[in-house]
């Protein structure tokens, strides 16, 4: 993805352009690294999303609404103070680089007018947001770094703002890029330019190598061909004005993947887009989606494999268990064969040859004997084993049974982390695996959030309504559901509760294939070419005996052979 100088450069002015001259209404921190500005200006609300997320550094206007924490971090409460009511005078790139500054014109305590830069550092895992003041000094900084011996800097409050070191040339500097160029002496020219020149990615250089005709293992370059270089170098830089500029997105299957500030030779899947902030949307919301939710399910993920590891196990302990004691006769025969030849054995006998009366050739078989016993107390000990075991073998079933239960509740758990993204349905998930053992129990003050909320389709005009956890499913079913509703999930597999509302109608077929169609997307078999899916009256459920939330009990129901698909054309607005 090319979100170097010459991208940024150009969505920074497309983000001027929308929000010079507008008011900052409201400061949030949604995530640790990321910050949404809601802003007001000409009649209309926008949300700016500035994210220093090492991983997906990006700045956009649009976007998810997210939830804020319960409790806003120091530096969303510092940009409140200072930012709450500013007016955003301008928005631009700093010292060609990947660094966006937002010029905003606030008011103190006092009402007195001051002046703030928030700067938005957009370079990967050293990405940062700062607010500085006037006098070039920062007045926080949201990744403190007392001295970084890469960027040779300090980020701290109080410090002096300094711009990262550039050992590089500046793109638009022609004059100095083409004496750069005129000591190129072979092997890779696209490599060679983004070593030297600042704010290129690899594929810009490539690309600007492909317009002006010139290959990229070439041994050396005429003086045409640098200044050519030079020139369109000095282009790009300010593409946003020229008739050239045509941002597109590349889709790949049926995502986007990169962005692009005009169509790139490299690629034949660019789709044209009205906007590069509509590109960006396309391009890393989803991306941020994803990473996000690995993120925030982290632990619950290991909470859940930690405990599976545990039942397993057990599983296979007292399955052993089982075994020995599926043995136990064999120490009752060896009881009663001591017995009926206490004469041919002395204490101090380690062993015993004994004919076995019990098998139709009566061999001689070997017992082990302790020598420290009498023959009668041996033929005990054998018996005290047999009856040890004989009452274990009640027990370790039992046990199984539960193992068995508890991993099966377990396991329908597993889809539901990989669809919770709320901090809602987070706390919801943490609750039920601390009710498990899997967590540690969570305290009451920290779960005040309201009930989450399942994923609401519209058919035909029959409302489908798709659990996302087990407390979701049980809710749905037992509490929202009615008698006469349809109720759907995947046959022998773990996954959502899907309700389709009758209210007194009959349900189409189509609706009911459709129906079914998600319930097997919304499953552990979700990447399957085909799942089966039973589907019957809600009254028809009762709940299951170890009345674990979301499990349930159905012996009339009938099964449909579909297809997984979400259907995204149906989800309710």
């Amino acid at each position: 993805m090319p979100n170097d100088y010459i991208t940024l450069n150009a969505l920074t002015q497309e983000i001027n352009a929308v929000l010079k001259g507008c008011k900052i209404d409201k400061v949030n921190m949604p995530e640790k690294d990321e910050i949404g500005l809601n802003i007001r200006g000409n009649g209309t609300n926008k949300l700016l999303t500035v994210s220093c997320n090492a991983n997906n550094p990006r700045i956009h206007i649009g976007g998810d609404k997210k939830n804020n924490p319960l409790t806003a971090p120091s530096f969303c409460m510092h940009l409140r103070k200072h930012l709450t009511g500013g007016i955003i005078n301008s928005v631009k790139t700093l010292a060609n680089d990947r660094i966006i500054c937002f010029h905003i014109t606030s008011r103190n305590e006092m009402r007195d007018t001051v002046d703030f830069a928030l700067i938005a550092e957009m370079m990967g895992r050293y990405s940062n947001i700062l607010l500085v003041k006037s006098n070039g000094v920062i007045s926080d900084t949201l990744k403190q770094v007392s001295y970084d011996t890469m960027t040779k800097r300090c980020l701290l409050p109080g410090a002096k703002y300094s711009l990262p070191p550039q050992s590089k040339l500046l793109p638009d500097d022609s004059e100095k890029i083409m004496n750069l160029l005129s000591e190129y002496n072979g092997n890779d020219l696209a490599k060679y330019i983004i070593s030297n020149i600042s704010g290129l990615a690899l594929i810009t250089a490539v690309q600007i190598l492909n317009e002006q005709g010139i290959k990229r293992d070439t041994t050396s370059l005429s003086y045409e061909n640098a200044k050519s270089i030079a020139s369109a170098l000095k282009k790009y830089c300010n593409i946003f004005n020229c008739e050239e500029y045509s941002p597109c997105a590349l889709k790949q299957n049926d995502s986007y993947i990169d962005f692009f500030v005009k169509k790139y030779a490299e690629y034949e899947n660019l789709e044209n887009v009205a906007t590069l902030n509509e590109a960006v949307l396309l391009c890393t919301l989803e991306k941020d989606r994803a990473e996000r939710r690995t993120e925030k399910t982290k632990f619950l993920q290991k909470a859940y494999s930690s405990q599976r590891k545990k039942i397993i196990a057990k599983l296979a302990k007292n399955r052993d268990k089982l075994e020995e004691c599926k043995q136990s006769e064999d120490l009752k025969k060896y009881g009663d064969l001591i017995l009926s030849n206490l004469y041919s054995i002395k204490k101090g006998d380690k062993t015993a040859d004994i004919i076995d009366y019990y098998l139709p050739d009566c061999p001689i078989i070997k017992i082990k004997l302790d020598d420290r016993l009498t023959p009668q107390q041996n033929s005990q000990a054998y018996y005290k084993k047999y009856a040890k075991l004989k009452r274990a073998y009640s027990v370790v079933t039992k046990q199984i049974e539960q193992l068995e239960d508890e991993l099966l509740y377990l396991d329908s758990i597993a889809p539901a982390i990989e669809l919770c993204s709320s901090a809602d349905e987070i706390a919801e998930l943490q609750q039920e695996l601390a009710n498990i053992g899997a967590l540690k129990k969570i305290k009451s003050e920290k779960t005040k959030l309201k009930p989450s909320q399942p994923i609401a389709y519209e058919v035909d005009e029959f409302v489908i309504l798709v659990g996302k956890n087990n407390i979701q499913n049980d809710k749905l079913t037992f509490k929202v559901a009615n008698g006469g509703d349809l109720w759907i999930h995947t046959q022998k597999t773990h996954g959502s509760h899907v309700i389709v509302f009758a209210e007194g109608r009959e349900i189409p077929e189509n609706v009911v294939e459709i129906a079914c169609e998600i319930a097997a997307f919304y499953s552990i078999g979700a990447n399957a070419t085909k799942q089966e899916c039973d589907y019957t009256f809600r009254r028809n459920l009762k709940r299951h005996p170890s009345n674990k939330p979301g499990m349930v009990l159905y012996t009339t129901y009938k099964t449909a052979y579909v297809t997984p698909n979400k259907h995204e054309e149906y989800l309710a607005k």
